[in-house]
This record gives structure tokens, C-alpha cells and sequence, in this order.
């Protein structure tokens, strides 16, 4: 990509506020506590029609948790696939302050020249809610189109130690987690089970796009992603779009997860613990997996 990013601001992701702490029904103390941040971040895209003519079209709203922005805006495009990232010309900040903890809640892309994108598909309505990142598309089918299943050349096996090793592992390098306890963390491992890369969000979407999005120079390749949490459609179709072949998840997975997990020769683990863990496809690929 030879786009030019504008620096990013240097953004908190915790803020912090008295709280009072109950026990039995009773007041035990009054303190500081640390929460994480949920604020609004505006996506624009700038587009040039015939001769010098520009078009600024609002693509979404989407509720995150500030820090690796341009990120979040790559990864986040890199999964709708309506623009080839290459024609990115420029990302940066744009509007007046309207938040205290940033320069601009507003993020301008600029395309190339004589580039559109089938923009009606992404515009929303209304706020992408830090809980739902596919709400409000248009159409979900979309979504998946021009897919395949992940290359063999990108397919790995992992131990179970390996396996029950990762969870641990992705939350020593949650910093806002540790703190506040308030946010989801996505991780990028590569075969020999070494966390390349750590992205939290208040919104597990929105870690898994910055995590994409900050990788996108790796990737594809043999990597498989760890989540802090559960296993969503939206967090299969990121990673198929990435061509991540492996997903292992503290929680539990949804039936579309685990069906398009199967559709795409992702192998998938989940309520990986410290003991014990579910495989709910491609279960070669664990080592050990299917032994007495």
C-alpha cells in the first residue's frame, strides 16, 4: 500500500472515576477505578469523479474503543472487500474536536483517482454498536462472496499444550484488559505458536479489524487468530477474509461459526482452558485431539 497515514493522535483508553464498592449491601470503600473508553468513530470515504469532482460519502459510525484507528478503517474495509486496499491513497483525522479524548472522531479515507466502491452495500443507518459490527449491513450473503476455503499451503497443526498455552498468553499482553477489565483482545499467532501481535477493543469486532488491519503485510499466510471471548459469524468472516486457517476462542462458538468455519477449512477450537478444550472442526489439525 503506498498510501500516506497521517500520525495518529495519542489517544487513553481508560478513563478513570470514583466509584463505591459494595459488599453484603454495605459500603466497603470509595476509590478510583479504571473503565474503559467507548467512544464514537465516523468513517468517510473520499472518492474523484470525472475531472477534479470529489464526492465525501458517510460509511458508518461505529462505537470502539480510540487507538489504532487507521487500523480498525483498513481492517474494517480489508472485510467488505468493495475497494482494493492498494487504492488508498490517504487516511487521516478530519473534523473539529468534538471529544476529549481526540483530536477528531472523524477518519477520512481518500481513494485514487477514477476508484468507487460499491458503497451502498456498507452505509449505515445508524451507530455499529460495540457489540454487533455486522448490524445494519444491507446483506450478509455479500459478505462471503468470492470466498474460498484457505489454502493447504496456509494449514498448521498445534499440540494441546500449545493449544491450552495461547489464552494465557493473549492476556499477559492485554494492557487495558489488566485494567479495566472491560474489553476483548484478539491475537495473531503464527505456526510456532508465537503471539506476533495483540488488539483490544471494547467491541470484539473492532479488535479483530485493527489486528487485520495492522497485519495486513503478513498476511495471508500460516497464522491463526486467539479470542478473548466467543466465536461469532462476524469474527469467521474476518478471519476467512484474512485467510487466517485457525481460530481458538475462550468461548464458545455460534452454529454459523462453526458452519462457515467447516465451509472454509478453518479448524476451530473453543472453551479452551487450562484442562480441557472443544474442536469443532477440522480436528486432525490438534494434535492429540482425537486420542484416548
Amino acid at each position: 500500500m503506498t498510501h500516506s497515514l497521517k500520525s495518529e493522535n495519542v489517544q487513553t483508553v481508560t478513563q478513570t472515576h470514583t466509584i463505591n464498592r459494595f459488599e453484603r449491601g454495605q459500603i466497603t470503600s470509595v476509590h478510583e477505578d479504571s473503565v474503559v473508553v467507548e467512544e464514537p468513530l465516523e468513517i468517510w470515504v473520499k472518492q474523484y469523479s470525472a475531472g477534479d469532482s470529489s464526492d465525501i460519502i458517510h460509511l458508518s459510525t461505529t462505537m470502539r474503543t480510540p487507538g489504532q484507528d487507521f487500523a480498525l478503517v483498513k481492517g474494517w474495509l480489508h472485510s467488505l472487500n468493495v475497494i482494493n486496499l492498494d487504492d488508498i491513497t490517504d487516511i487521516k483525522f478530519t473534523g473539529r474536536e468534538t471529544l476529549k479524548q481526540q483530536t477528531s472522531n472523524r477518519i477520512l479515507v481518500t481513494l485514487k483517482p477514477g476508484i468507487s466502491g460499491a458503497w451502498e452495500r456498507v452505509q449505515h443507518n445508524d451507530f455499529t454498536h460495540s457489540s454487533c459490527g455486522v448490524c445494519g449491513q444491507q446483506s450478509i450473503e455479500w459478505l462471503l462472496e468470492d470466498l474460498s476455503p484457505i489454502s493447504p499451503c496456509n494449514l498448521f497443526d498445534i499440540s494441546a499444550a500449545s493449544l491450552h498455552a495461547l489464552p494465557q498468553a493473549l492476556q499477559s499482553m492485554q494492557s487495558a484488559f489488566s485494567e479495566t477489565g472491560g474489553c476483548h483482545g484478539v491475537g495473531l499467532f503464527d505456526a510456532s505458536m508465537t503471539i506476533l501481535d495483540c488488539q483490544e477493543d471494547v467491541g470484539r469486532h473492532n479488535a479483530m479489524d485493527k489486528l487485520v488491519g495492522n497485519n495486513l503485510d503478513r498476511l495471508p499466510g500460516p497464522f491463526g487468530v486467539v479470542l478473548s471471548g466467543r466465536v461469532s459469524f462476524e469474527m469467521v468472516q474476518k478471519a476467512a477474509r484474512a485467510r487466517v486457517s485457525m481460530i481458538v476462542a475462550v468461548g464458545a462458538p455460534t452454529s454459523l461459526a462453526i458452519e462457515l468455519c467447516r465451509e472454509f477449512d478453518i479448524a476451530l477450537a473453543g472453551f479452551v482452558k487450562s484442562d480441557r478444550y472443544n474442536v469443532y472442526t477440522s480436528a486432525e489439525r490438534f494434535i492429540g485431539a482425537t486420542e484416548k
